[in-house]
C-alpha cells in the first residue's frame, strides 16, 4: 500500500511539475527569443557595447537554468570583444570562476578568479574583489589548502565589512565555517555559522536554509541533540516554504542522523523514509528541470531555424520568378538561372541537412541528461546500501551486549531463572549467527557491483573463504575496522588479523593499502 500511495504521489508531484514548466518554459523561450533579437540588432549595428552587454544577459540567462556550456560560450563572448576592463569584466570572470567551481574545475576557476581579482584591485572595485577572494578561498577549501582557503576568505570578509554587505558577510562566513567544520574544529564552526545566520535575516533563502542546516549538523557533531534538532527542524520548515528540495533532503538526513546517535531509532528510521521520498522528488524535480531547459533550447533552435527556412524559400521563390521572365528571353539566359536556382537548392539542403543533425544533437542531450539522472539513483542506491551495513553493526552490537548482561545474570538466581536465562542466550546467539541479513546485505551489493565477486576470484593467490569475501565487501563499503567488528561480531583484533591473512592471498606490495586496492578495483 505504501508503495502504490508513494508512486501516486510522485505522479501528482510530475504532473502538477509539468503543468508549471509549460507556462514556465513559455516565459523563458520569450524571454531568450528577446534576447536574441536584441544580440542581433546590437551587431547590425555594429555597437560593440551593446553587443557585450547582451552577451552577458544570455549568459546570464543560461546560467539561471543551469545550461552551463552556452553560459559559457555568451559568457567567453563578452570577453572575446575585448572591451575596457571595468565591472562588467570582473563580474564574467567572477562567474566563470563560479560555474568551473561548480563543474570541479578547479584550475579553470581558480584562472578566472585571479584575473577578476587583478582587474578588481587595479580599478579599486572592492565588492568585486570580495568576490574574487570568496572564489579562490572556495577553491583552496576544495583542494584540501585549509589555511590558504582561510586566508582568502578573510580578505573577502574584511572587504564585505568595509562594504556593510549583509548577505556578503553571510556567505564569507559560512564558508570560514564549513572550513572549521572540516578540520574538525566544530566550535569555531559553529560560532562562524552563528555570525553567519544573524547577517542572512535578508539574504535568499537557499542561504539562510543552508545555515540552519549546518548549525544543527555542527550540533549534532558536538553531541548537542536538542539544539540540532531545532535548527534542523527550522531548516526543514524554511526548506518546505521555500520548495527547495535540495535542503529539505538535507535536513531529513540531518534529522535522521540526529536521532541514530540519541539511540531514538524510530524516529530516525521515519527521516530517513521521508528522505528517500524526498530524494525521489529532488530527481524527478532535477531531471524535469533538465529537460525543459533542453526543451527551451531546443524549441528556440528549432523557430530560429524555421524562420531561416522560410526566408530561404521566399529567395526560392523569387528566383524562380526570375528564372520564368529569363526562359522567355533566352536559352543561355534560362540555363544560366537554371544553374544559380541548383546551387542555392543545393545549399537550402544543406541547411535541412543541419537542422536535422541539430535536432539529433538535442535527442543526445536529453538522453545525456536521463544518464545523469541514473547515476544519482545509483548514488541513492550506494547510500541505502552503507546503512543497511551500519544496521547490521548497530543491531548485532545491542545483541552482544544483551547476550553478555544476561550471561552474567545466570547465576545470580534461582536453577528455573538460570535455566530460562540460558535459553534467552542461546536464542540471541543463535540470531546472531543468522545468515539470512548476510544473503540480503550480499544481494544488494550485488545489484550495484555485479562483478566485484567473479573479479576478486580472478585476481586471488588462493582460493578465498566466505568470511573473506564478506570482509572485500566490507572494505569495498569503505568501513572502518571498528564498524567491520561490530557487524561479524568479533573483536578489532580479529579483524586486524583477518585483513592479514587477506593480503596475502592477493597481489599486493607491501606498501600498498588492502582498503585502497578494493576500492579502486576495476570490474569487467
Amino acid at each position: 500500500m505504501f508503495i502504490i500511495n508513494h508512486i501516486k504521489i510522485s505522479f501528482l508531484f510530475v504532473l502538477i511539475y509539468s503543468l508549471n514548466a509549460q507556462e514556465i518554459n513559455t516565459t523563458k523561450e520569450t524571454e531568450l527569443f528577446s534576447l536574441k533579437a536584441e544580440l542581433k540588432n546590437a551587431i547590425t549595428e555594429n555597437d560593440s557595447i551593446n553587443i557585450g552587454l547582451t552577451n552577458i544577459k544570455l549568459a546570464d540567462f543560461f546560467n539561471s537554468i543551469s545550461l552551463f556550456k552556452e553560459a559559457t560560450h555568451y559568457y567567453q563572448e563578452y570577453l572575446g570583444l575585448h572591451l575596457p576592463k571595468d565591472s562588467s569584466f570582473v563580474k564574467v570572470q567572477n562567474q566563470l570562476a563560479l560555474i568551473n567551481l561548480e563543474l570541479k574545475q578547479y584550475r579553470l576557476a581558480e584562472q578566472h578568479a585571479l584575473q577578476a581579482l587583478s582587474t578588481s584591485e587595479h580599478i579599486n572595485y572592492k565588492k568585486g574583489e570580495a568576490t574574487s577572494n570568496a572564489l579562490l578561498g572556495s577553491v583552496s577549501e576544495k583542494r584540501s589548502n585549509y589555511n590558504e582557503a582561510l586566508k582568502f576568505q578573510e580578505k573577502s570578509l574584511s572587504l564585505f565589512s568595509l562594504l556593510k554587505d549583509s548577505t556578503g558577510i553571510a556567505i564569507t562566513n559560512e564558508n570560514i565555517g564549513s572550513i572549521y567544520e572540516d578540520l574538525e574544529q566544530y566550535q569555531k564552526a559553529l560560532n562562524y555559522f552563528n555570525i553567519a545566520n544573524r547577517f542572512a535575516k535578508n539574504s535568499p533563502w537557499d542561504l539562510k536554509i543552508n545555515i540552519l542546516n549546518n548549525i544543527g549538523d555542527i550540533n549534532r557533531k558536538t553531541k548537542k541533540y536538542n539544539d540540532a534538532i531545532r535548527f534542523t527542524e527550522q531548516a526543514l520548515e524554511s526548506a518546505k516554504s521555500a520548495n527547495n528540495q535540495s535542503q529539505l533532503v538535507s535536513a531529513l538526513k540531518d534529522l535522521s542522523r540526529t536521532y541514530a546517535d540519541m539511540g531514538n531509532f524510530e524516529e530516525a528510521y521515519k527521516y530517513l523514509n521521508n528522505q528517500y521520498i524526498a530524494n525521489e522528488e529532488e530527481l524527478i524535480q532535477n531531471n524535469n528541470e533538465i529537460v525543459s531547459a533542453l526543451q527551451i533550447l531546443h524549441d528556440v533552435k528549432e523557430n530560429e531555424n524555421k524562420v531561416q527556412l522560410l526566408n530561404k524559400q521566399n529567395e526560392i521563390n523569387k528566383v524562380q520568378q526570375s528564372i520564368a521572365l529569363i526562359t522567355t528571353s533566352t536559352i543561355f539566359l534560362a540555363l544560366l538561372a537554371l544553374f544559380l536556382y541548383w546551387k542555392k537548392r543545393r545549399k537550402h539542403e544543406k541547411h535541412i541537412l543541419e537542422y536535422k543533425q541539430q535536432l539529433l544533437q538535442a535527442d543526445l542531450d536529453k538522453k545525456a541528461a536521463k544518464e545523469i539522472a541514473l547515476n544519482r539513483e545509483i548514488d541513492i542506491k550506494v547510500s541505502s546500501l552503507t546503512n543497511y551495513s551500519l544496521h547490521i553493526a548497530h543491531k548485532n552490537k545491542m545483541l552482544s551486549d544483551i547476550s553478555k548482561t544476561l550471561s552474567k545474570l545466570k547465576n545470580r538466581n534461582s536453577e528455573l531463572v538460570s535455566k530460562k536465562l540460558k535459553d534467552i542466550v542461546k536464542d540471541i546467539e543463535a540470531d546472531l549467527e543468522n545468515n539470512n541479513e548476510w544473503t540480503e546485505l550480499m544481494s544488494y551489493f550485488g545489484q550495484i557491483h555485479p562483478n566485484f565477486f567473479s573479479t576478486l576470484k580472478q585476481i586471488v593467490n588462493d582460493k578465498l573463504s566466505s568470511s573473506e569475501m564478506r570482509l572485500c565487501m566490507l572494505l569495498r563499503l569503505n568501513l572502518s575496522s571498528k564498524e567491520i567488528a561490530d557487524i561479524l561480531h568479533i573483536t578489532p583484533d580479529s579483524v586486524r588479523i583477518a585483513r592479514y591473512r587477506l593480503r596475502k592471498k592477493l597481489p599486493l606490495e607491501s606498501k600498498d593499502d588492502l582498503q585502497d586496492y578494493l576500492l579502486n578495483l576495476q570490474l569487467d
